[in-house]
């Protein structure tokens, strides 16, 4: 499911699993494209896979 497809209480569960992984996440910056096209900036590993989706990817920058 794409970051625009989603719910805001599917976005906000998201965003949350985010900084809960955020504590053993490394510190790089990745570039997040959605699956629909839409860009992000996330800290760290684990928030980019959750930000991108099963169809979204991520690269480090």
């Amino acid at each position: 499911m794409s970051w625009e497809d989603r719910t805001p209480d599917e976005k906000k569960k998201a965003r949350t699993e985010a900084r809960r992984r955020q504590a053993t996440d490394d510190t790089h910056l990745y570039l997040v494209t959605t699956g629909k096209g839409t860009r992000l900036l996330a800290r760290g590993i684990h928030s980019a896979r959750v930000l991108a989706g099963p169809n979204g990817t991520y690269h480090r920058t």
